[in-house]
């Protein structure tokens, strides 16, 4: 399939999904989630199934593994962020925060992707 194509597939689709499922986490207290719920979860998931019916399975498992890695380190990130930015500050309890992303997920990317 034409990757201009795929492209134009993905973004539709993750349109439509982002969309939909922030309309429906809109109605969810507190009013937070809508956000949450309604960006990176729906893109990801758009681009595995894109990615699977175009590329096959093979390629999507690969792809769903870097997903979990930086879904990871996200955690790790958050958790760090919400300690460091309350001693640091903003720009700098971010910055460093992004350590604690990076190790994890660059680690889990080398110890299973690699």
């Amino acid at each position: 399939m034409n990757d201009v194509v795929l492209v134009g597939i993905r973004a539709i689709a993750a349109g439509a999904l982002v969309v939909a499922i922030s309309m429906l986490s809109d109605k969810l207290k507190p009013k937070m989630f809508a956000g949450l719920l309604g960006g990176a979860p729906s893109v990801a998931t758009v681009s595995l199934l894109v990615n699977g019916i175009a590329m096959g399975s093979a390629k999507d498992a690969a792809a769903a593994a870097g997903m979990i890695a930086g879904a990871v380190g996200l955690v790790f990130f958050s958790l760090a962020a919400a300690v460091l930015v309350k001693h640091l500050g903003a720009i700098a309890g971010s910055a460093i925060a992004w350590l604690a992303w990076a190790i994890p997920a660059v680690g889990l990317y080398w110890l299973f992707l690699h």
